[in-house]
């Protein structure tokens, strides 16, 4: 009965996410700058179609990077037992997921339950492609332009493509093209072309990105996604990779041929306990991962290049509070990672023999009337060679559509540096439009500040800002149907206060999506 209040209790508090913000909760990121750019087009590849969290075999779950291999576990069993989940406060009391964690989840996931139990569901085709341009003018005139394309046969099977061209490699090449054949029994999936593969704590196998370092308690853990198609326009393998549920068990199999890399993976997943070997013609490793009530453990041994371990525990004794420490010993170095996150502070303390580092942060969120107001301040310090301290405030006002965002940065180094930002903005359903004004005095490159700026979907825009000027940009989106949609950036930097004379940069992106 009390599952049963609480159940009703969070679906009336509850609100859908906005994209950063869910995308941080299931990242791990203390900001969107921590990220990279083949992660944000995953993530919003998902927004289009998302994952069906009742009918996805194991194997689709955990290439998603959605959920860990205990979650999937979790799930699965809740599947089995009480069938399909039916809604997310419902997921946020299954154990391995938060409220908080499930909500995010909503973004890019879907609890469609329109079949029998059982029933294979999701065969109808879809389509979906992005077409984008650009043109620069930064002491010189350069042009580039990208093309994405996902074709998917709901959780049975998908194709993806990827190729552009960039400012400084104008030549369009062949570009990035994946396929994957996932299962229902024997055979979790099959994938041809360019592929990912991410095992245990990535010691010995972990292609493409890895978050370092640690901004929150979140992202101490890593979640391997096993091999998994990519559309990535940076792909990391080649070749082909497979892998098979047998029961309780998991093999699976790859070669990437233009590096000559056989891989191998076997796991075991059981109800609270996971674990797992791997090694590829160099490296071997051995990870588990053990869940509790209120508690995780995990580690890593391997062998690449030289011995290397890492070992954690996550502590959660409610849904707003979690707490960590994970310990490793990677290339001879020693490292000591504590932190803890409750209700709106979260702190991340990191000692090794090369440096130390220590990231703050107080994001509270209320309301006041018909507004959403969300304060925040983040303090970061790091000591290597030297000090750099680094000292953030955001200020985040909503009400209904419109937005109002500000930020001022200050960082103190081999001098002082600082970066004030204001946005304002409308997110509608069909018509989305954000105006950005910058203002920088940054005089030393160590003290360069990366701002995440707004783009079209599957862009990612992290410039590092270094002088003395100004930047203007102006970004919007008109989507006049669910089919398609129209996207346009336009900025312009100037640098009028430089002893040395810098020039302008000026940009105009347009890309269209289609969604069939």
């Amino acid at each position: 009965m009390k599952s049963f209040v609480l159940i009703l209790a969070l679906a009336a508090l509850s609100i859908t996410p906005d994209f950063d913000s869910a995308v941080l909760v299931i990242s791990g990121a203390s900001s969107i700058e921590d990220l990279d750019e083949s992660t944000l087009e995953h993530f919003r590849a998902l927004t289009l179609r998302p994952l069906n969290l009742n009918t996805a075999g194991r194997s689709r779950l955990l290439s998603s990077g959605l959920l860990n291999a205990f979650q999937v576990a979790s799930l699965l069993d809740w599947r089995e037992r009480s069938g399909a989940v039916m809604s997310y406060s419902e997921l946020g009391l299954t154990d391995g997921f938060t409220p908080e964690y499930a909500e995010a989840l909503s973004l890019f996931t879907t609890l469609e339950t329109t079949d029998a139990p059982g029933a294979l569901h999701g065969r109808k085709l879809h389509n979906d492609l992005m077409l984008r341009a650009s043109v620069r003018e930064n002491d010189g005139r350069a042009y580039a332009a990208g093309l994405r394309y996902k074709a998917s046969l709901g959780d049975l099977a998908e194709f993806n493509w990827a190729t552009r061209t960039t400012y400084s490699e104008p030549e369009l090449k062949l570009g990035t093209i994946s396929a994957a054949l996932y299962g229902r029994r024997w055979l979790g999936k099959l994938v041809l072309g360019h592929f990912n593969a991410r095992f245990g704590q990535g010691l010995a196998l972990w292609s493409g990105f890895s978050m370092q370092p640690y901004g929150s308690v979140n992202s101490f853990r890593r979640n391997g996604t096993g091999f998994s198609p990519t559309g990535s326009f940076s792909p990391s393998h080649c070749g082909v990779a497979a892998d098979f549920d047998l029961g309780r068990w998991n093999a699976g199999v790859a070669y990437s041929i233009p590096d000559r890399k056989p891989m191998a993976a076997v796991s075991w997943s059981g109800r609270r306990l996971t674990a797992g070997l791997s090694a590829s013609d160099k490296t071997v490793s051995a990870d588990f991962k053990l869940g509790l009530k209120n508690l995780g453990l995990y580690g890593e041994v391997a062998w690449n290049d030289g011995p290397a371990a890492v070992a954690g525990v996550v502590w959660v004794p409610s849904y707003v509070s979690k707490y960590g420490l994970r310990c490793s010993w990677i290339k001879g170095v020693p490292e000591a990672v504590a932190g803890a996150s409750a209700h709106a502070v979260e702190a991340v303390a990191a000692l090794s023999t090369e440096q130390f580092r220590l990231v703050l942060k107080y994001s509270p969120e209320f309301t006041a009337g018909p507004f959403t107001i969300g304060p925040s301040v983040r303090l970061a310090a790091r000591r290597k060679d030297a000090w750099r301290l680094e000292g953030r405030g955001e200020l985040h006002l909503r009400a209904g559509a419109w937005v109002l965002n500000s930020r001022l940065d200050a960082v103190r180094c081999n001098g002082l540096s600082w970066l004030l930002n204001a946005e304002a903005g409308r997110a509608g359903e069909k018509l989305r439009i954000w105006a950005r004004w910058t203002l920088f005095c940054v005089d030393d490159w160590d003290e360069r500040i990366y701002v995440y700026e707004r783009d079209a979907p599957g862009n990612f825009n992290v410039p590092a800002y270094y002088g003395r000027g100004y930047a203007l940009s102006l970004t919007g989106t008109w989507k006049p149907s669910r089919k398609h949609s129209f996207h346009c950036r336009i900025s312009y930097v100037e640098y009028p206060w430089m002893t040395m004379e810098k020039p302008s940069k000026a940009e105009v992106k347009l890309q269209y999506n289609l969604s069939l």
